[in-house]
């Protein structure tokens, strides 16, 4: 995204570039040293989160390791951008939140994120409902593939489903193994009792699950057994890289999630919290071995 120069500012300390394409808001007791705007050969990493809950735990991981600002694009889409050094390499993250639950939602995020930052890396950072016995709220999953379930076909004898799965890119798989190369897997989560962060296939369709005998989770069984959690955007996420930018290859991408609920009947909200900033601690423990 170019910057012509600026053309406009004002006593409220918002800056208007002459492509008229961004805002920046002035620095704020939360906004500490604002620095130049997106410039889109060096952004690294772009983040997508769904439920605010999910964004404040990771502007909190995210905070402790460097500076953030906000932004604001003609379209009034909202971002926030950390920056931060590592090993003496500039790190620049991007996030954003996307505007409503589910896959299209998610997708559209992803273009707003290339738009504005061409981030070379993607990933989604939130919560989901664990299926698999094997985990317990709190804990994270770093997705190594997602299972499309929502693609299928009525027909008068029932319901087809077709499933498709994303895996990772071999560069991202590479990162991951690397990481628990170095840690325990599952990993126990520094600080964080007994929750701990493990790797596998992840479920994504439409519905909210709040169905221990839901024919979803059958079907993902049958799958694959392995299938650990599911949620409602991962897959649009990796739908919208695998169709690619407009120019290059599409970017290799990440899904973290943390456990708030097992997707049966007893499903609420107390547990948003714990697992959105278990995920945004694994993602942040992640970067060093992605960038």
């Amino acid at each position: 995204m170019g910057n012509n120069g600026v053309i406009s500012t004002d006593n409220s300390g918002i800056i208007q570039t002459g492509s008229g394409s961004i805002t920046v808001s002035a620095k704020s007791a939360d906004d500490p040293d604002p620095s130049p705007g997106p410039d889109p050969e060096t952004w690294d990493l772009g983040v997508v989160t769904v439920l605010s809950v999910e964004t404040r735990a990771l502007i909190a991981a995210l905070s402790r390791r460097g500076t953030q600002r906000k932004t604001v694009t003609a379209r009034r889409e909202r971002f926030r951008e950390f920056r931060w050094a590592d090993a003496g390499r500039p790190v620049r993250v991007a996030v954003t939140q996307a505007l409503h639950p589910g896959q299209l939602s998610a997708g559209s995020a992803v273009a707003a994120l290339r738009d504005a930052y061409a981030p070379r890396f993607l990933a989604l950072v939130g919560i989901a409902g664990a299926i698999h016995p094997d985990l317990r709220l709190g804990d994270v999953v770093v997705a190594q593939e997602v299972v499309h379930y929502e693609p299928r076909k009525v027909t008068p004898e029932g319901i087809r489903r077709r499933g498709r799965s994303h895996p990772v890119a071999a560069e991202v798989q590479h990162a991951v193994n690397d990481f628990f190369t170095e840690h325990d897997e599952p990993w126990p989560l520094p600080g964080a009792g007994d929750h701990r962060a493990r790797r596998g296939p992840i479920g994504s369709g439409e519905a909210v699950l709040a169905d221990t005998e839901a024919a979803e989770r059958a079907y993902l069984r049958q799958y694959n057994e392995k299938v650990l959690a599911v949620e409602t955007e991962g897959a649009g996420l990796a739908e919208a890289v695998y169709a690619g930018p407009a120019h290059g290859a599409p970017e290799p991408w990440l899904i973290v999630r943390g456990m708030s609920d097992t997707a049966g009947p007893d499903k609420d909200d107390q547990h948003h919290a714990v697992a959105a900033r278990n995920a945004a601690e694994v993602f942040c423990a992640l970067l060093p071995h992605l960038l």
